[in-house]
């Protein structure tokens, strides 16, 4: 028999189908749900399978085939001896770990399409498994204070990050019900890095020398938890690791037996308020690091919301995260002052006397005139008959946008520049 031929029969074979069909193993795994394979061996493998499922269970092999690309160099090139262009498995591993070559492979590996395979991807993935280990460090390390009272700052993080990660969980569902095993990955390298690490964290850390209080410790040890269970099938050493450095666990309690989380409500009016809290944090600390104002000193914070849109519910963490001694709403520009936008909200911060007002304004007018230049090409678009009447809706819609964004950026620096120059 050639190998084909052999080939054929191996869904039915393995469990020796042919010869005791009626055997409890064929019976419980086939058909099976995947089969991994490449593209070119569709006709001599892949087909001949399904007819020979047919021809002797009555029933096909597999529900779904997933086709993997090949593996290249950064140039497109096939990956040979010849070439010299393929790399060592093992000293991959021995400098980036296991774990942080196989993210680096994922990440390079949309669904369907070759993998450009780049070693930079693989120390993004080691990068990634210390910041992992890091996290678990910092919140081992801190002291429990079993008495104290959960503050309303640490209660309202730990509510927003479960929503995210309820909403993060279910994205990441289906993503995997489409083999879109890539993004998958990118979505829970997202929710681990900035989500957990960058924000959540920061926001729950303890002053220095300080305990936290229990239960945002122990949410905060579940939370770590779950994104070992969904990081564990991409990285299944490190999460493994650290799942039995998290806390007690009995024997078999392992890892890779643990059920994935389900995912729960999503709370969308916390999670668009956090990303209003964040885009202000980030704003007023680009504020701070552009006029060298040092984070010791405290800033107080004017908000304009002619709109009516403005939700304060995470005014607490800003002040926190900005060292703000207040953030007042008021009806108009104050004199003095540097402001930026946050969706409709216009924030302003008062400048620090010790702030070269020349070559702020000439940083504004710079700034002005490029917004300038950028509306006249959105209003040149807009006023062509053929694109709006050819162009789809939604592309028309956008370049509006675009229009309305420019305006207001335009409005919010020229009233920082008369603000400077009174």
């Amino acid at each position: 028999l050639d190998t084909w031929f052999s080939s054929w029969l191996w869904p039915i074979s393995v469990f020796d189908g042919i010869r005791n069909p009626d055997n409890p193993e064929i019976k419980y795994y086939y058909p099976t749900n995947d089969l991994v394979t490449a593209p070119e061996i569709l006709f001599f493998w892949v087909a001949r399978m399904i007819i020979a499922g047919y021809e002797y269970q009555n029933e096909k092999p597999f529900h779904s085939v997933y086709l993997t690309g090949i593996v290249r160099d950064k140039q497109g090139r096939k990956m040979s001896k010849s070439l010299g262009n393929s790399p060592d498995p093992i000293e991959l591993m021995n400098t980036y770990g296991a774990d942080g070559v196989r993210v680096g492979m994922l990440l390079t590996s949309p669904a369907g399409n070759d993998l450009p395979f780049d070693e930079s991807l693989c120390e993004q993935g080691r990068n990634f498994s210390n910041k992992i280990w890091n996290a678990m460090r910092l919140v081992k390390g801190w002291e429990v204070d079993s008495e104290a009272k959960q503050p309303e700052n640490a209660q309202l993080a730990v509510n927003w990050f479960n929503a995210r990660f309820n909403q993060a969980l279910a994205q990441s569902e289906d993503l995997y019900s489409k083999y879109r095993l890539s993004e998958a990955l990118m979505s829970a390298y997202k929710l681990t890095w900035d989500d957990f690490c960058s924000w959540y964290l920061e926001m729950i850390k303890p002053p220095m020398n300080q305990p936290i209080d229990k239960a945002t410790y122990e949410a905060t040890i579940g939370f770590f938890e779950n994104l070992m269970k969904l990081l564990h099938p991409f990285m299944p050493f490190i999460t493994e690791e650290i799942w039995h450095l998290l806390a007690d666990r009995k024997a078999g309690d392992d890892l890779i037996v643990a059920s994935m989380p389900k995912p729960g409500k999503v709370d969308t009016n916390l999670l668009e308020g956090f990303d209003f809290a964040a885009e202000t944090i980030l704003g007023i600390r680009k504020i701070r690091a552009e006029k060298n104002i040092p984070y010791r000193d405290p800033l107080e914070v004017f908000i304009v919301d002619k709109n009516k849109t403005y939700n304060p519910q995470f005014e607490g963490l800003i002040a926190r995260l900005c060292n703000l001694t207040s953030i007042a709403q008021v009806e108009s520009v104050a004199e003095g002052t540097f402001g930026f936008r946050v969706q409709a909200t216009e924030i302003y911060v008062p400048l620090n006397e010790a702030i070269d007002v020349e070559a702020e304004l000439e940083k504004l007018h710079e700034e002005l005139k490029y917004h300038q230049g950028f509306l006249k090409s959105v209003d040149k678009k807009l006023s062509n008959e053929r694109f709006v009447s050819g162009a789809p809706a939604a592309v028309v819609e956008l370049e509006h946008k675009k229009k309305a964004d420019a305006e207001s950026k335009i409005t919010l620096i020229e009233q920082q520049i008369e603000a400077l120059s009174s």
